[in-house]
């Protein structure tokens, strides 16, 4: 009796072949009457057994012996000489790179890779159709996340060598523990990193709103989450009551942490052009595992940096995310958010209303207490001011008489001043009248005279003033005996100068002209 390792996973294969149970050993065997068909048993026989078929004569010709085996028997020998070496399972650690179903069976690609990022194993692996969904629905179940690409798992998976196929791993445990354990040790790097630098508790420093009035909210699109939230906000924001602004981000996937980033550029640009009183973050609910995109330092640390504080509600109750960690307060749900708000402002608006009927009441008794001080003091100022007016009236009497006796006599003084000034005033107008009127008479008499006596000295200056324009002439001039010289051109010349100059000159006399030459000529 040959017996085999038949692993649990290919009992049925083993079984379709002819193999039989033996429960003593606990273990499939060949039956003697199919000893000698092994070959067909040759992936289950054990290394010895394996190595003795492949090299005993029956097996091997002798002259094929001396040229080599086949590459179906190395394999077969290397399949051997592996479930020596691994007679069962083996816990592997390991990354997903991809799966995927065919047929019902799960096919998956496993790789490790350094911590600069390279990789350094890769190694082909599956999960029979008759284990896919125990594992998955236990996995799931456990990690609130299903099983897929990028996930770091620990699998139980036995060795398998196939002479055609190659390498494989068939797994037949999967320990969810491990994939949370791993997710868990990466979110408290990251917190180390957070409280080293500071970071940890920036944010939660921030005062909380005492109101709002203007939030800003980053969800992912068309969210179930985000129409919870909408469904109260709008209301409030249709109220006046706050304005809401929406921006946009994945929160799964592999554009979570680019798009995140870019959502808290653009709320910082609007909120330097007008400030918000918080950012609100919410998602909605989702796989535990669907969170660790959001597990990122980058995401942390611009949420602490935030100048005002920002409330999460990314959806999960039990679980959070190192960004709820470093927001100023978490809530379980967007609708826990929203809830949590319209709670501050319907507070703030009830206090205010309150205050507003603490004011009016105060306000209304410190005005009875006004009014009933008014009509004391007005009552005291009657009393007294009747008392005063009394008192002063028996203090001017005295003065009433006083005053009346001087002013009699100052105005018989003004009024006797006054006559001897009216007189003094008659005296000198009189005078000064009598005066101008002496003044009047004499300018008019000169202006009767005057006009007369100017006409005459005028009439005698002009006979004077012809007689002389008439003994000026030429010919009374020559009567007195002048003469006149003048050159051949009837010029008169003035200077001996000129007359020496002429060629001739003419003399005139009162009787005649004489024709000269100059001496000198």
């Amino acid at each position: 009796m040959i017996l085999l390792e038949v692993p649990f996973t290919e009992k049925e294969v083993a079984k379709s072949l002819g193999a039989r149970w033996n429960p003593m050993e606990k273990k499939w065997y060949v039956p003697d009457e199919l000893e000698d068909r092994l070959s067909a048993f040759s992936k289950w026989l054990p290394l010895q057994t394996v190595t003795q078929s492949a090299l005993s004569s029956d097996a091997i010709p002798a002259n094929e012996r001396a040229k080599g085996i086949s590459l179906s028997q190395l394999m077969m020998q290397v399949q051997g000489a592996m479930r020596q070496a691994f007679p069962g399972a083996v816990w592997v650690k390991a990354e997903l790179a991809n799966l995927n179903e065919r047929r019902g069976h799960l096919y998956l690609e496993l790789s490790e890779t350094a911590e600069s990022g390279q990789p350094i194993a890769n190694c082909r692996a599956m999960i029979w159709q008759s284990q896919v969904k125990r594992l998955l629905e236990r996995f799931a179940l456990e990690t609130g996340s299903a099983l897929k690409a990028g996930q770091k798992v620990l699998l139980l998976a036995e060795v398998n060598f196939h002479e055609k196929f190659g390498f494989s791993l068939v797994i037949q445990d999967l320990d969810p523990s491990f994939t949370l354990g791993e997710l868990e040790a990466n979110l408290n790097k990251i917190r180390q990193q957070l409280i080293a630098d500071k970071l940890y508790d920036l944010n939660k420093n921030q005062p909380f709103p005492k109101d709002f009035f203007r939030v800003a909210v980053i969800a992912p699109p068309n969210a179930a989450g985000l129409g919870d939230f909408r469904a109260d906000a709008d209301q409030l924001q249709a109220a006046n009551l706050c304005e809401f602004k929406y921006i946009y981000s994945a929160f799964q996937g592999d554009r979570v942490e680019a798009e995140m980033l870019a959502a808290f550029e653009a709320f910082n640009g609007l909120h330097n052009a007008k400030a918000f009183d918080a950012l609100i973050i919410i998602r909605g609910g989702g796989a535990k595992l669907d969170l660790n995109p959001l597990n990122v330092y980058s995401l942390a640390k611009q949420i602490a940096q935030i100048s005002v504080p920002v409330l999460t509600g990314i959806g999960h109750e039990r679980d959070t995310t190192i960004l709820d960690e470093v927001a100023c307060m978490r809530f379980d749900t967007p609708s826990k958010v929203i809830a949590g708000i319209r709670q501050s402002i319907f507070s703030r608006a009830q206090k205010a209303h309150q205050h507003w009927l603490m004011i009016e009441r105060a306000s209304r008794l410190y005005v009875q207490q006004q009014k009933q001080s008014l009509i004391n003091f007005e009552n005291r100022v009657q009393r007294q001011s009747l008392a005063i007016t009394e008192k002063l009236k028996q203090n001017l009497a005295p003065l009433h008489y006083q005053i009346q006796r001087q002013s009699f006599s100052l105005l018989e003084a003004e009024k006797h001043q006054l006559h001897q000034l009216h007189q003094n005033l008659n005296y000198q107008v009189s005078a000064a009248l009598n005066l101008q009127k002496l003044f009047l008479n004499q300018f008019n008499q000169t202006l009767k005279d005057k006009p007369f006596s100017y006409l005459t000295q005028a009439k005698m200056q002009n006979k004077q003033w012809i007689g002389f324009i008439l003994s000026s002439g030429p010919k009374t001039q020559l009567n007195r005996g002048f003469a006149i010289v003048k050159n051949r051109q009837g010029v008169p010349i003035k200077t001996a100068e000129l007359a020496r100059q002429q060629s001739q000159i003419h003399i005139t006399f009162r009787d005649g002209t004489l024709q000269a030459i100059p001496i000198d000529k």
